[in-house]
């Protein structure tokens, strides 16, 4: 290939729309030199074609009709005063019939050194006399006039072109922002696996294009998956059914070790190319398998197909793994906390199993003197409560408003307690010693105080105090029940009591007039 070909394959403007900037300088080239027409004619490998033409119809003529082509070898100006006399072009067809040429002016169109074409000027008579010595300087400053003109659509072309890019760049990149955006939704509000892979499949297919993504159920015994219904674009036929791996390549081995599987043409890559065939047959030219390892086994896959061969970015591929990474860690999450439960209620039994066997061996071993029995066995009750919520939060934490809850559920007239005080997380052991302090104030208040009677009322409230370190309010406090006063001698229940929520006081009992108000105060760190 010639280095003039070259050059204008690399600017880029064969075949294009007319430009006024072009046309303006035929336009005086015709003027200048007083001819009926006027070309800007950039010579290719087997045509001539005409960036502007005045006075001449054709948009391009074959080489042999072209008197540029050889303006080509000419530093300066080729002047032909009469074509039918030059032996060069007396048997062109443009000469020798329609519309009949006969003297032509022509300078060359010089990029980097090179001509690629001429501007010219042609009449249908001949001149001897050429052109002025103006009108040749003048026709040599318009073809570099057009050279010039050339080089600057060329620049104007390539930044354009780059800002598209850039344009598209960003584009994708907000694109794959946005789809690691719906991941992290999917992964907050998504238990199901299934339900998981599907969506992590269909967020991959609307950053990377494809024409069908979905999941499938992996049988590795029988190296086989049953692909479930997917998502498939208009067109796309459904491969939801049975499949075997082996029929379409090797790549279930990489599966198997839990690796990410991205192809971006099966007749290309060395696991599929030789069943490449089988693949473009049900339309997958691209391939991305996401694997789900589960105990050490492969058990499902995410998948997202193409029926188009795609040249992945770097940045592709790494979004690709991303959300693998993220669905393979959110699974993985899942079948962990699915096997801490299963630890928490087996521990939650095992511990209901123990207080049923202290219950009864104390019903067995003591006697029920003023109701301690009773009494004893309720605290085992309130214990086996916390317990509860305990497992229910993992045994991480226990919450202050659910545990209140929970103990003052015993007393059925549940519009004469208020609760009411922010979410506050209490840690196992104190989640129990709350539980336990509650149980002891609402059994005395059933006996003793407000829930005694038709009337009385209970308020228990709280709020965290910021300054100077955060602290924990909570007050008891009961009204409309009898009148109280200090106990004549400490029992359990009141020791309980008076040892806070924590286990270390910070607990005030004020038995008023009007009702028992009681007092605790901890801070959180200490919760």
């Amino acid at each position: 290939m010639s280095k003039r070909i070259q050059i204008l394959d690399m600017l880029g403007i064969l075949d294009t729309a007319p430009e006024p900037e072009f046309d303006n300088i035929a336009l005086v080239a015709k003027a200048l030199c007083d001819t009926p027409v006027a070309l800007i004619s950039l010579v290719h490998e087997q045509r001539q074609w005409f960036k502007s033409r005045i006075g001449f119809a054709p948009q391009e003529t074959p080489l042999e009709q072209s008197v540029c082509v050889h303006a080509l070898s000419y530093d300066d100006l080729l002047i032909i005063p009469d074509l039918t006399h030059d032996p060069r072009t007396r048997d062109n067809t443009l000469v020798t019939g329609q519309p009949g040429i006969r003297f032509y002016a022509g300078a060359p169109i010089l990029i980097d050194g090179i001509a690629i074409g001429s501007l010219c000027t042609i009449d249908l008579e001949p001149r001897p006399q050429g052109l002025t010595p103006a009108q040749a300087q003048g026709l040599r400053a318009l073809a570099q006039q057009v050279a010039s003109q050339i080089l600057t659509r060329n620049r104007e072309r390539l930044l354009l072109a780059a800002a598209v890019d850039k344009n598209s760049s960003l584009d994708h990149a907000l694109r794959r922002s946005a789809a690691l955006s719906r991941m992290v939704d999917v992964l907050q509000l998504t238990d199901d696996v299934a339900a998981l892979l599907r969506h992590g499949s269909e967020i991959l297919s609307s950053v990377i294009p494809s024409t069908r993504a979905g999941f499938g159920v992996v049988d590795i015994a029988r190296e086989q998956v049953d692909m479930q219904p997917e998502w498939c674009a208009e067109g796309t036929v459904s491969v939801a059914g049975v499949h075997h791996f082996r029929d379409y390549g090797s790549f279930l081995d990489d599966l198997q070790r839990g690796e990410v599987v991205i192809i971006t043409d099966v007749e290309k890559d060395p696991r599929t190319q030789d069943q490449a065939a089988a693949l473009m047959g049900i339309g997958i030219r691209l391939l991305i398998n996401v694997p789900v390892i589960q105990a050490g086994q492969f058990t499902a896959v995410g998948f997202v197909h193409s029926d188009q061969r795609l040249d992945l970015l770097d940045e592709d591929i790494s979004f690709i793994r991303t959300i693998a990474d993220r669905m393979q860690a959110a699974i993985q999450h899942k079948r962990n906390l699915e096997a801490r439960e299963l630890l928490n209620r087996e521990l939650l039994h095992r511990v209901k199993n123990t207080l049923s066997v202290v219950t009864a061996v104390a019903r067995q071993t003591l006697h029920n003197t003023d109701g301690a029995l009773d009494r004893f066995i309720q605290r085992l009750r309130a214990i086996a409560d916390a317990n509860d919520l305990l497992t229910q939060r993992e045994w991480a934490s226990g919450d202050l408003g659910a545990l209140v809850r929970k103990a003052m559920a015993i007393n059925l007239d549940a519009d004469r307690i208020v609760i009411a005080g922010p979410e506050v997380a209490l840690k196992s052991q104190s989640a129990i010693m709350v539980s336990m302090v509650m149980h002891e104030l609402l059994t005395n208040s059933m006996k003793y105080g407000a829930l005694s009677t038709a009337n009385g009322t209970v308020s228990i409230t709280w709020l965290v105090q910021t300054d100077p370190e955060p602290t924990l309010h909570l007050t008891w406090s009961e009204t409309g029940g009898p009148a109280v006063s200090p106990p004549l001698r400490k029992g359990f229940g009141s020791n309980l009591i008076e040892l806070g929520l924590v286990g270390i006081g910070n607990a005030h009992v004020d038995y008023a007039v009007t009702g028992l108000t009681v007092s605790f105060s901890a801070e959180l760190r200490d919760l």
